[in-house]
């Protein structure tokens, strides 16, 4: 594999598994050369040469006689072999006992599955939708969307002054900038993503995970075996996530206060915090009104006489039908109020400046002070210009996967940086229904269920659903053979799902390569996989109770279990424990990264105080999820809002 771009054996094996996976159709033939384009754009979009080479080692090896002599008995090519012993190469990789082979085949399913389902083809709609009556991309909005935030242009070497910098315009950066703006400061915000505004926000979903995701939405943990979302656009994570706006439950805020060493999360100061964030950002219930998806979760559980209640939302006017759902790409709607549609607006309006497209590389330290920021700026035609931010205050928010990487390439000198990551662990368990449920369509989230949230000492897992579009199918579905994974993804309108979100006790670490990128070790515990475990199996029962036919489970191979016998869940339990849960045997997604630059009184086991000012750097303040002392077991936006709002009222009240 060249620096950039594949070999042509590797291309050839690249076709050949294409091939295997998505089974003979005229559409597909018709796709192969699009499809294959878009796999090698993809790999050559990724940041990290050295994942970029793993992925190119992986097909060569798959290409390989010996390696096929192994599987099939053949020492041949895997492209010049039939498709039925191409389908069992791939299926003694799937099923492998090696966790790097099961991590390759799944590496190589989910870019191949994404291109494939999740871009239209010519004519704008795809032959998998219109099997499934899935609607694909919905016209525009007929009412004028508001104006897109302004930036600031950088074309040349460009230095600026002021009083703060904000790095990251989420719920942390966004909300620091509002703040700090409404006291009187002088702001600059830089925004690693674009300002992908509401007429750009196509709903393609290969499109926007490229266009609002970190990494393009391809990043993933060190081994391969967790997928990492985080929203990486002007607005962030506000931008593309579900609304789901949950207060840190009183007893979380009691731990952390006794982990941290703080009196902070359980203060009057700290409460005030929620109550201007959940003010600004207008959640509540009113437009939580549950479509067909979030109605599974709720009848379930009042069948099984389990908890059960309202998610708050932070929207307005919210259209809640079948032209939401696909908010995780954007609302073209406006009423999601994320920081770009707020805090942002109104720190634009107080004389804030934003530059988009801007990678931090270092913050500007000398003799323990900060003195501002150097970052790269890319522009419209691709090319990129150095820019300085002079300022006595930095402000990091980029979120926690990428504030410790930012701390960690500015020299700051704190082992605790990148450790304590948590990462709420998410997966979920399928059911298939008689009636059509079009899970893509309705209120994001609006019903949740703690059953199971407080199995030991507050950890354990809510229940939640999510809009199912073609990428969890592509990314997330378990494949035991060509023709099964299409029977299973044919079904999408009759799918409804139970999310499992996983409180992890358990930390992960970021580090940092040797060119600066971050890199995610991380992977569950025992502790952990018990609490997900016990809430995976009540999810069956949940989905069963409200009428499921089966139930399928989101790992390789797939469990698919009828409900209709006398011994279904027993047979369910055990198949899932034969099959495990742990080291890519199960699909898992991270949606909430936090923790990894955490608060705390005591120096030695914290990175920031309780100001959010970086111990030993006088004027660096960290306004995130990364300040959690551990992970919030709640959708953490609000939190991380609170946290941010705290941070920048007090940099008001004493610089």
């Amino acid at each position: 594999m060249t620096a950039r771009g594949l070999s042509d054996q590797q291309r050839a094996t690249l076709a050949a598994v294409y091939a295997t996976l998505i089974e003979r159709s005229p559409d597909r033939s018709d796709q192969q050369t699009a499809v294959l384009s878009r796999v090698e754009r993809l790999i050559d979009s990724i940041d990290d040469v050295r994942d970029r080479r793993q992925l190119g080692v992986l097909l060569s090896v798959i290409g390989s006689r010996a390696a096929n002599l192994v599987a099939t008995g053949k020492p041949r090519t895997f492209a010049s072999l039939d498709a039925g012993a191409r389908e069992r190469v791939l299926e003694s990789w799937a099923r492998s006992s090696v966790q790097l082979r099961r991590v390759g085949f799944q590496a190589l399913k989910r870019l191949i599955c994404l291109s494939h389902y999740c871009w239209p083809t010519e004519d704008r709609t795809h032959p998998a939708w219109r099997a499934v009556g899935y609607p694909g991309p919905l016209p525009p909005p007929r009412e004028e969307p508001l104006q897109p935030l302004h930036t600031l242009p950088i074309d040349r070497v460009t230095e600026l002054d002021c009083d703060v910098v904000v790095v990251g315009s989420g719920a942390g950066g966004g909300v620091a900038a509002g703040v700090l703006t409404a006291g009187g400061r002088s702001v600059v915000v830089l925004e690693k993503g674009d300002n992908t505004d509401a007429r750009r926000m196509t709903q393609v979903e290969g499109e926007m995970l490229g266009a609002l995701y970190l990494g393009g939405g391809l990043m993933m943990t060190r081994t391969g075996s967790m997928p990492i979302l985080a929203g990486s656009c002007v607005g962030g994570g506000t931008t593309v996530n579900y609304t789901a706006s949950f207060p840190l439950p009183d007893t979380t805020r009691a731990e952390w206060d006794a982990i941290s060493g703080l009196a902070l999360f359980s203060s009057s100061r700290f409460a005030a915090s929620f109550a201007r964030v959940n003010d600004r950002l207008n959640v509540g219930t009113c437009w939580s009104t549950p479509g067909p998806r979030d109605a599974i979760l709720e009848h379930g559980c009042n069948a099984l006489g389990w908890h059960v209640d309202q998610i708050p939302r932070n929207v307005t006017n919210c259209r809640e039908g079948l032209e939401c759902g696909y908010c995780g790409y954007g609302c073209r709607h406006g009423s999601k109020n994320s920081t770009e549609r707020t805090y942002l607006r109104d720190a634009l309006a107080g004389g804030a400046r934003l530059v988009a497209r801007c990678h931090v590389d270092r913050v500007l330290t000398e003799r323990g002070r900060v003195h501002g920021v150097i970052a790269t700026v890319t522009a419209r035609d691709g090319t990129t210009h150095r820019l300085t931010v002079r300022a006595p205050v930095v402000v990091v928010a980029c979120g926690a996967i990428c504030t410790p990487a930012l701390l960690l390439r500015s020299g700051v000198n704190n082992p605790n940086i990148g450790r304590g990551l948590r990462l709420h662990p998410a997966t979920g368990l399928i059911g298939l229904f008689p009636d059509r449920i079009e899970p893509w369509g309705g209120s994001l989230q609006t019903r949740y269920s703690d059953q199971f949230a407080d199995q030991d000492a507050g950890y354990g897992a809510k229940f939640e659903t999510a809009p199912i579009h073609f990428a969890l199918p592509a990314s997330a579905y378990g494949w035991d053979g060509a023709r099964r994974y299409r029977e299973a993804v044919e079904r999408l309108a009759h799918t409804g799902v139970v999310g499992v979100l996983l409180r992890d006790r358990d930390a992960g670490r970021v580090q940092v390569t040797r060119r600066g990128h971050p890199r995610v070790d991380y992977e569950l515990s025992a502790y952990d996989v018990a609490h997900l475990r016990a809430a995976l199996h009540g999810a069956a029962r949940i989905l069963a109770a409200a009428g499921a036919t089966h139930v399928h489970s989101l790992q390789t191979p797939p469990v698919r279990i009828a409900t209709d016998g006398a011994s279904w869940f027993e047979q369910f339990v055990s198949a899932t424990d034969s099959r495990g849960y742990r080291h890519a045997r199960m699909s898992y997604i991270t949606f909430h990264q936090m923790a990894s630059a955490a608060m705390g009184a005591n120096p030695k086991r914290a990175v920031v105080q309780e100001s959010g000012q970086v111990y030993g750097v006088r004027g660096l303040f960290v306004a995130d999820g990364s300040a959690f002392p551990t992970s919030s077991g709640v959708n953490p936006m609000i939190t991380i809002m609170a946290i941010a709002d705290h941070v920048a009222r007090g940099i008001n009240e004493s610089w």
